[in-house]
């Protein structure tokens, strides 16, 4: 599932959620608007969960020219980066996504967040 924040929905956002368990893992894919590595990292991001098998995803894209807030508290410096959050872990992947081996790891890491 793809969840993509409207900027009436960014101005209003509060503290990110922490997942309950069982509903998958949270990923926050931080972007700069539409910059060719946003857009990269984007497209990437969709195609490896498309073929990965692992793991219940669901990916939220925050872009930070809308709610820098959001970038801060989840201590994100640049875009774009991908961030998995579980109830007690925390990993981000920095970059436009493009080492499918390395995103792939990341999806592996994650998958087994709880």
């Amino acid at each position: 599932m793809t969840v993509r924040n409207l900027p009436e929905r960014q101005a209003s956002a509060s503290l990110p959620e922490i997942p309950d368990k069982g509903h998958g893992v949270r990923l926050r894919l931080y972007l700069a608007g539409t910059t060719p590595n946003s857009q990269r990292a984007e497209a990437n991001l969709d195609e490896a969960l498309r073929e990965f098998s692992g793991g219940d995803f669901h990916v939220e894209h925050i872009d930070v020219l809308l709610d820098a807030k959001r970038a801060v508290t989840d201590s994100v410096i640049v875009t774009p980066t991908l961030v998995a959050i579980g109830r007690k872990t925390r990993l981000m992947i920095i970059g436009d996504l493009s080492d499918s081996k390395k995103l792939h790891a990341f999806l592996t890491a994650t998958a087994s967040f709880d």
